[in-house]
């Protein structure tokens, strides 16, 4: 059966409410656990060698589904996010990848746009097979696409607030990419071109959702809530042509202010407004977001730990 979505704050939630975090004084490595080792071989290679950004992404959750049972009873919560547009997310996107070139730019790396990669002949060689999981060119104008949860998932991998069964991922337009959503034979993918063509491969993907599901259980009765929330999680993945394991990660997932929100209501028909984030597949409910807030906060947030990924990089240097 379907429960009534009840909007409650905790009271962690409850305090973001009542400021705007300032993300320029977060420590990030302390306060969300940043671990960062890059070994000698590799330090070295990032010195010496182009490093070639082969994916840079940012996945936002669309559609969460929450779920609270019990041994007679089962209830669920399906939200979807409105509000935001595909083109105002590319632009912030766009301006998140611009500022990490600088970032890593500005530490001693030695950043290449991939024109000279993807025109190797092992790249070319790649590109004349057609594989379906693979991406390898540029990303386009319009580099965003919907994806959804497998039939062998519970939800969405990648995200540390559970339950999301829609998204959609944006890439900066006009951009090239090599990139694999195989997992299995992603090692060799991207090992083989590393040290082929002796450059560093850096792949960043961001995880965004929006609502968290709290549930409780009475005497005779079971409910669920459903609250706003801005939730940033992220991949990180640097291949370096000695093929020492590296890895830069975050143990803590993030969490941001919910003061976007505009509110929960019921869902609409809408499955023809495409061009609205979210709202292409809508859910029995909506949370509407007032887009500039949703954005500016979004954008403080990935600013700010992209400059703590190159502060763990350069570290490493």
């Amino acid at each position: 059966m379907k429960t009534r979505i009840i909007l409650l704050l905790s009271l962690f939630i409850a305090g973001t409410l009542m400021g705007q975090q300032n993300w320029n004084k977060v420590d990030f490595e302390k306060e969300y656990k940043r671990k960062v080792k890059i070994g000698g071989a590799a330090a070295k290679s990032l010195k010496n060698n182009k490093t070639f950004i082969s994916n840079y992404a940012v996945s936002q959750a669309t559609t969460m589904t929450g779920s609270n049972t019990s041994s007679t009873k089962a209830v669920y919560s399906e939200v979807s996010l409105g509000g935001l547009t595909n083109e105002s997310y590319l632009q912030m996107t766009n301006e998140l990848y611009e500022e990490f070139v600088k970032e890593l730019t500005a530490a001693g790396l030695q950043i290449t746009d991939g024109t000279d990669v993807l025109a190797s002949e092992f790249v070319q060689e790649k590109m004349s097979k057609d594989k379906g999981s693979d991406f390898i060119g540029s990303t386009g104008d319009q580099p965003y696409y919907e994806g959804k949860k497998k039939i062998t998932d519970g939800a969405i991998p990648g995200y540390t607030a559970w339950a999301v069964t829609r998204d959609i991922t944006f890439r900066p337009a006009n951009k090239n990419i090599y990139y694999t959503s195989n997992i299995i034979k992603s090692g060799n993918f991207y090992q083989k071109l590393s040290t082929r063509e002796d450059v560093n491969l850096l792949d960043v993907n961001y995880f965004v959702a929006f609502a968290s599901f709290e549930g409780s259980r009475g005497y005779k009765d079971i409910k669920l809530s459903t609250q706003p929330v801005m939730s940033v999680g992220v991949q990180i993945k640097l291949i370096t042509p000695n093929g020492s394991g590296n890895w830069i990660t975050y143990s803590k997932g993030i969490w941001g202010n919910a003061d976007w929100s505009e509110g929960i209501v019921k869902g609409k028909d809408n499955k023809n407004a495409s061009e609205a984030l979210g709202l292409a597949r809508s859910a029995e409910y909506d949370i509407a977001a007032n887009p500039e807030k949703y954005v500016e906060e979004l954008k403080a947030i990935i600013i700010n730990l992209q400059k703590d990924i190159v502060k763990g990089i350069r570290e490493e240097l």
